[in-house]
């Protein structure tokens, strides 16, 4: 088993308990406080989500969003007047792709099983216009 299929493994394992546990009804988040208005929210040791405090015309507010590959993106769920409500908008909200594989997505990983297949494939259309007598 290579380095990325351990890691796609644990990816869908993760993100499936993730999934279970938000359908469950004792869903419980754990929330994480990384600074001045900012909070992670991880539902069974996977993350989740984030909550950011926004002030909007002087009034406090808090956006919710789901976790994404890049960091300083996510996919907004929405903005809340209290606090428990952002955090319970993401517990609820069930993973967008349970086990997607953003590596594969992003770059032209290939198994040695595919890069064979490839380099054969390739051999074969070479000689395929020439006349074999």
């Amino acid at each position: 088993m290579t380095d990325y299929e351990a890691w796609r493994a644990s990816r869908e394992a993760a993100d499936a308990q993730a999934a279970a546990m938000a359908a469950g009804a004792d869903a419980r988040a754990t929330v994480t406080d990384l600074g001045p208005g900012f909070w992670m929210v991880s539902i069974a040791g996977a993350t989740r989500g984030f909550v950011t405090q926004v002030e909007v015309r002087g009034e406090l507010r808090f956006e919710a969003r789901l976790r994404h590959m890049n960091p300083g993106q996510g996919t907004r769920i929405g903005e809340y007047w209290e606090f428990e409500r952002a955090i319970a908008a993401i517990v609820a909200e069930p993973p967008p792709f349970v086990g997607r594989d953003p590596f594969r997505e992003l770059t032209n990983y290939a198994s040695r099983d595919q890069m064979r297949e490839r380099t054969e494939r390739k051999r074969l259309q070479r000689r395929a216009g020439r006349y074999l007598g």
